[in-house]
């Protein structure tokens, strides 16, 4: 009798063992299938990321650009002046002034910015030249006041110390500003050739700046090639309708 207890007992153990090995193996088996299935799908995700990666993207369209804002208000002073073209400004001088565009180069010579008449008269660029600055060669006038207004200053570039301090002259148009270098400060002569506005060759241009500027007494080396020339004339006292004539060039615009 003791003999078949120990032997049920033994066959149960051995079926204990038996099942639960089984159920160990199962789980064990389960746990590899799982294992494998989550590898498999995390080399799809892989892979699904690196094609990603690879393919060309859509080209994004460039951003507008800004309209220029002019610091200016010109609307306010076309309601004073329609002849207003643009706004002279020197840094470190008192030259800070409208620019008038006219019928012919007398009337503002005599005139301010209101029609009025005045020994002072109104900065005011060649008739000849485009109201738009477009001109190869854009001549401004100004009085030489004794109170120092308007452009007494130019006359001042003659010495090469102030020319070096005051390399820049501002000019504000309505759609854009320009930053103008000074290249020469000559005393000369009311003659006609300095109003000249039209040439027939980049080498005449090039051959008329060597010219004007060739007895400067303040003067600095271009910098880069220059496509359009800039006067700026006053009276001067040296001798019998002596000039003042401050030129200056037109420099790339910093974006």
């Amino acid at each position: 009798m003791q003999d078949k207890k120990r032997t049920a007992a033994i066959f149960i153990m051995i079926a204990a063992l038996t099942i639960g090995t089984g159920g160990l193996a199962s789980y064990i088996w389960k746990g590899i299938q799982q294992k494998k299935a989550h590898d498999k799908l995390m080399e799809q995700v892989v892979e699904s990321t690196e094609e990603s990666e690879e393919a060309p993207t859509e080209p994004t369209e460039p951003e507008a650009e800004e309209a220029y804002v002019s610091p200016i208000d010109f609307k306010t002073l076309w309601e004073q002046n329609e002849d207003v073209a643009a706004w002279i400004q020197i840094p470190g001088t008192q030259i800070n002034y409208p620019v008038v565009h006219g019928e012919d180069n007398d009337y503002y010579l005599h005139h301010d910015l209101n029609g009025q008449e005045t020994v002072a008269g109104t900065i005011f660029l060649d008739y000849e030249d485009e109201p738009d600055f477009s001109s190869q060669h854009n001549i401004l006038y100004g009085h030489h006041m004794r109170n120092g207004s308007m452009f007494k200053d130019i006359v001042q570039f003659k010495n090469q110390e102030y020319f070096n301090k005051h390399p820049e002259v501002i000019l504000y148009l309505p759609d854009r500003e320009m930053h103008l270098k000074t290249l020469a400060a000559v005393v000369a002569s009311a003659d006609g050739i300095r109003r000249k506005t039209e040439f027939s060759s980049e080498e005449e241009f090039t051959s008329y700046i060597g010219k004007m500027t060739e007895k400067a007494s303040a003067s600095a080396p271009a910098e880069e090639t220059i496509t359009r020339l800039y006067s700026f004339i006053t009276c001067s006292y040296e001798f019998q309708n002596a000039r003042t004539i401050l030129y200056a060039y037109e420099t790339e615009e910093e974006d």
